[in-house]
């Protein structure tokens, strides 16, 4: 899936954590203001640590967080709100069965059809996405996450954009020929417009237009894996599949 934003934590503080959005995909050119965004935020960054993928890099750009991959595997594990993070992640994207080829429910274990003998479909609302003869995944429940963002976040506030190019830079990049016009009404420029983007071919991610937020959470056990220095690549946008 295409990265949409790049999310970087500044500081964790019990109940409240301060980051940045990096705009990165000129598609999703605004940062969500709904709380379930956030908290798609927080499930996202406990999957990445569950599964390993996020660890003390060099690279100025890239991903990173402060400890090694198998240190971010034990915060995850020993979180005290961590049973209810696989749940919220399935409520977006979805949950993984595991099915027969031809599409009958299976233990843990891969193996054994559960008995009675009953289809992923019969039980379940699909979401169409399949791993042929291994695996079938949910629809997201949007309801329902909407639900629990608004039980968890508190508060959550968006400050204004960042290194927005002004009216009058992006009418220089379209036409170095044709002067500003000093009597014309200048501002920043409108991040849906796609010339604006034309700006940012070669900038680096601190370059790129973003946003600081603010979010703040019922119990600071939504927050114990998340710290200070982190950085990721996400596709999160608070939307349910």
């Amino acid at each position: 899936m295409t990265t949409i934003f790049t999310v970087s934590v500044d500081s964790v503080e019990d109940r409240t954590l301060r980051g940045r959005v990096h705009i990165v995909n000129p598609d999703v050119p605004h940062v969500p203001d709904e709380s379930v965004f956030p908290l798609s935020l927080l499930a996202d960054a406990w999957w990445r640590l569950d599964q390993g993928y996020l660890r003390n890099e060099d690279d100025e750009d890239g991903e990173r967080y402060p400890f090694t991959g198998e240190q971010g595997k034990d915060i995850t594990a020993g979180m005290r709100l961590k049973d209810e993070f696989p749940t919220l992640f399935d409520l977006i994207l979805g949950k993984e069965i595991r099915v027969t080829k031809d599409g009958y429910l299976l233990a843990d274990d891969g193996k054994t059809v559960l008995e009675p003998r009953r289809k992923a479909e019969e039980v379940y609302k699909l979401s169409g996405g399949s791993r042929p003869g291994y695996s079938v995944f949910t629809s997201g429940d949007a309801e329902e996450f909407s639900r629990r963002a608004a039980a968890i976040v508190t508060s959550y506030d968006i400050s204004p954009y960042r290194n927005v190019p002004l009216l009058s830079e992006v009418a220089a990049a379209q036409d170095p020929d044709e002067p500003w016009d000093p009597g014309k009404p200048d501002g920043p420029a409108d991040l849906d417009d796609y010339d604006v983007w034309d700006l940012f071919g070669d900038h680096t991610l601190a370059e790129l237009p973003y946003a600081e937020i603010v979010v703040t959470v019922g119990d600071a056990g939504y927050l114990e894996h998340m710290a200070a220095g982190m950085r990721w690549e996400t596709t999160m946008t608070g939307h349910v599949c």
